[in-house]
């Protein structure tokens, strides 16, 4: 094959590179670069030759190097392709990849190079996080949903069983809501219902779970937490419920039970929780509603 023929073949897979839309380069083994195509140069608003001859270390930050160096090894190591998905920070803005890194060895087997190709996969991981966002979250309020309170209490339950730690919570009903659907109508229901949930989450501290278990109940998860303090935040809840003025209800006064059971030898499990907690509701309503009792 003549010089011109083999040019011709070098411009040919240059091409095919530039305009596959994949993010394409190599290294040496100690990790400089060797060849990048147009869309690794556009990636990262550098020109093809400022990679040539550098190591990530020298383009990038730590963090990044570190992660691209690691899968790099990795590769060398491995005797087919491997895929990673990597992170790097561009302009400010997070943007993800699934790479395939892979040995490149000449024609008598010796490891040489490291070779990338790689999608920029962001756009569907934003994707994968907001259809895990709906499956988890109430549409109505935002905070989460049945299956995934209950998750996520299943998690707190574990913790506390095995390290015989504290572990409370509050199961909420709103009083008469019933009323307020019948007189002020249904989306002025569903506003009482978003606004509650902002008043109950603006108490909790980070480490605290809250979810709607269906119609006007919620539940509170309170990891580290023992009765005494869950009764304490409960009644700071309740309060800040009772004085919200919301004027479309033009006078009614919103009001909220709330039972409190905490994690024992007795209650262990969700369901035995739950029960113990909406025993205490139970009370809470028939002793007049707008309190809290403890199971």
């Amino acid at each position: 094959m003549d010089k011109a023929h083999w040019q011709q073949q070098i411009d040919i897979l240059q091409a095919i590179a530039d305009h596959s839309g994949a993010v394409i380069g190599a290294k040496d083994l100690a990790g400089h670069y060797l060849y990048v195509n147009q869309q690794y140069s556009r990636l990262f608003s550098r020109p093809v030759q400022d990679f040539i001859g550098k190591t990530d270390a020298e383009l990038f930050s730590a963090e990044t190097a570190q992660q691209f160096r690691r899968a790099d090894q990795l590769a060398q190591q491995s005797t087919v392709a491997i895929s990673v998905e990597e992170r790097v920070e561009v302009d400010g803005v997070a943007l993800e990849f699934l790479s395939l890194k892979f040995p490149i060895r000449d024609q008598q087997g010796q490891l040489f190079a490291t070779g990338l190709v790689a999608a920029d996969i962001s756009k569907l991981k934003e994707l994968q996080r907001q259809l895990q966002s709906l499956a988890d979250h109430d549409p109505l309020t935002q905070c989460y949903n049945r299956r995934r309170i209950l998750e996520i209490a299943e998690v707190h339950l574990k913790k506390a069983r095995r390290y015989q730690q504290d572990f409370s919570i509050l199961l909420f009903d709103l009083d008469h809501f019933k009323h307020i659907n019948d007189v002020y109508g249904h989306a002025i229901g569903d506003q009482v219902l978003v606004g509650f949930a902002e008043r109950v989450q603006s108490e909790l501290r980070k480490p605290d779970d809250f979810g709607r278990i269906g119609g006007e109940e919620f539940i509170a998860l309170l990891p580290d937490t023992n009765a005494h303090s869950a009764l304490a935040l409960a009644e700071r809840i309740r309060l800040k419920i009772a004085d919200w003025q919301f004027a479309p209800l033009r006078g009614t006064r919103l009001t909220t039970c709330i039972g409190i059971a905490e994690f024992s030898l007795q209650l262990q499990r969700m369901d035995e929780l739950s029960a113990a907690a909406d025993h205490a509701l139970y009370q809470a309503k028939a002793q007049g509603r707008n309190c809290v009792r403890m199971y």
